[in-house]
């Protein structure tokens, strides 16, 4: 591991500069521009709403908003007043919001527009009653009742100082971030200022002489990548262009009229970006760097978006919400082949080792395992969990459940989630060699192998396809014939399920969970577990509806 120099470093040092910067533009929403000055101005307004309304250190407020300057504006405040924000997902639906505010004992709620909202009927109402939080404690971060432009030319603003020290404030959890509950309940992670900002002070200073003056993020805010890569850019002084992700349409439209030399996003939105009508003639070529979130889903994919925006583009990386968030980066001077085929090298400072998920040893590196991480860019622990249940091992090590190795160059290669592995007549299968021979079939958009539980197997597989575009004639059995020249028998899926379009979470990754819920229901209407295990066949959407 690097000796590194860690600093308490905090969020409110980013918009804290001297009288030449701090004119300068940092935050760009639909048209309207606030220098880092304003920010600040901004920030210490609403700390003293926060702290009227009876906000005190440590108290749990809830901040539920679409991307925008507010919303960004009442998170820095929750925290510079020595309170927890816990980041909703607005799109998520009524019940989950009301489950994600109960679980983490919020006393206040910090809102904005939410789908939910926009939705329901007296949605808002029915949330307070619900979460039992009365109105006296909420506080709006909607336009039309608080316009910061309008306050900071009316108002004089007096300073705030945070009521904790430097070092306390920046180890503490300052905000929550729900994991994305693709193949579980959602688990409130702990965060602090001092994993993430050492994070951007270690390992984005290189990118520095790189980074264009600006920068759009296509991610949701309350999602720590998001969140991670704002910040980064306003510490290294850029102009950060926010988008509320309200449409497609939208995203298009500020990606073409902003001009901006940077992008964060999911690969799915710069695949949805790249598909667009004169996409080359409007923005690729201005694109300097894309920073992909979540990473690529393969090889494939890699290249038809490097086709599309041009080589050395692209910024992939690997990380969880649990490290603050990232554990290794692919940097724009890495190697092609290290681009394609890896996520990076690991960031400056932290500890990586790998386990054997039987013998519960520690390998090698240049073998496969779980992946262990340990740093600073570790989180506090998942919030209400007791000691043993935490993921960490009695060495400190965080078990992120992840399979890879290090390879002989020092960058990370995933090889599979730990959970992901299939166990098919006492024999451990990968779904990523599977995977990769259905991305054979080019008529196939995303694919996903899954194991379900059978009677005489273990687990059978099941390989799940989206077709975009239904063939003139679909021969189901050529594609497992195919397989099965290249795949031994036990790999062979038992059957291979078409679905329409693949669930996403609002995070733009798959949604395993929904995706196993349609899978399992299509095979129920059509078959019962024993032929399951026994039977190979494609199942076509419009064959099932017939069905039914």
């Amino acid at each position: 591991m690097d000796e590194v120099e860690l600093k308490n470093l905090l969020f409110e040092d980013i918009y804290k500069l001297n009288d030449e910067e701090s004119n300068k533009i940092a935050i760009s929403f639909k048209g309207v521009s606030y220098t880092f000055k304003e920010i600040e101005k901004s920030v210490d307004y609403y700390c003293h709403i926060l702290v009227s309304k009876g906000v005190k250190p440590n108290d749990h407020v809830a901040l539920l908003g679409m991307n925008c300057y507010n919303w960004l504006i009442a998170f820095f405040a929750i925290v510079k007043v020595g309170a927890v924000a816990i980041l909703i997902n607005y799109m998520a639906r009524h019940e989950t919001i009301v489950d994600l505010i109960k679980d983490t004992d919020c006393k206040y709620l910090c809102y904005g527009k939410y789908v939910a909202l926009v939705k329901q009927e007296n949605e808002f109402e029915t949330l307070l009653e619900e979460v039992d939080i009365p109105k006296e404690k909420t506080i709006s971060m909607r336009y039309r009742h608080i316009n910061f432009k309008e306050v900071m030319k009316n108002e004089d603003i007096p300073p705030y100082a945070s009521p904790l020290c430097r070092e306390e404030d920046s180890k503490r959890t300052s905000f929550i971030i729900f994991t994305t509950g693709t193949t579980a309940k959602p688990k409130a992670a702990c965060l602090s200022q001092f994993s993430m900002m050492n994070i951007i002070h270690l390992n984005f200073a290189r990118l520095d002489s790189i980074f264009p003056q600006k920068f759009m993020c296509l991610l949701p805010l309350f999602h720590c990548f998001g969140l991670l890569v704002v910040n980064a850019y306003l510490a290294f002084k850029r102009t950060v262009y926010i988008n509320s992700l309200s449409n497609k349409l939208s995203i298009y439209k500020e990606f073409v009229r902003n001009k901006c030399g940077d992008y964060a996003s999911v690969s799915i939105i710069f695949d949805k970006l790249a598909r667009a009508p004169l996409w080359w003639l409007h923005r690729a070529r201005f694109v300097k760097h894309c920073i992909v979130g979540g990473g690529f889903t393969s090889e494939s994919e890699f290249e038809f978006l490097e086709k599309k925006y041009g080589k050395d583009k692209f910024m992939n990386g690997y990380g969880q919400t649990e490290c603050s968030p990232m554990i290794s980066l692919v940097y724009p001077d890495a190697p092609s082949i290290k681009k394609k085929t890896t996520v990076g090298i690991p960031m400056k400072g932290i500890e990586l080792a790998f386990m054997d998920p039987e013998t519960k040893k520690l390998l090698p590196h240049g073998q496969k395992g779980e992946i262990l991480v340990k740093g600073y860019n570790v989180f506090n622990g998942y919030y209400k969990y007791s000691d043993d249940k935490q993921p960490f091992d009695k060495d400190g090590y965080l078990h992120t459940g992840d399979i890879g190795y290090l390879d002989e160059d020092g960058y990370l290669v995933l090889c599979g989630r730990l959970k992901d592995i299939i166990i098919r007549k006492g024999e451990n299968i990968s779904p990523k060699e599977i995977e990769k021979e259905l991305r054979k079939f080019k008529e196939f958009g995303q694919v996903r192998v899954l194991g379900f539980p059978s009677i005489d197997e273990g687990e059978f597989i099941i390989g799940c396809v989206e077709l975009p575009k239904k063939p003139l004639h679909f021969v189901e059995e050529k594609y497992l014939d195919e397989m099965r020249k290249t795949l031994p028998a036990i790999k062979v899926p038992s059957h291979i399920v078409y679905v329409e379009k693949f669930p996403l979470t609002a995070n733009g990754k798959l949604d395993e969970m929904q995706l196993r819920e349609i899978c399992l229901n299509k095979l129920s209407t059509f078959l019962n577990e024993d032929t399951l295990a026994r039977k190979t066949r494609v199942l076509m959407h419009k064959t099932i509806e017939k069905k039914r």
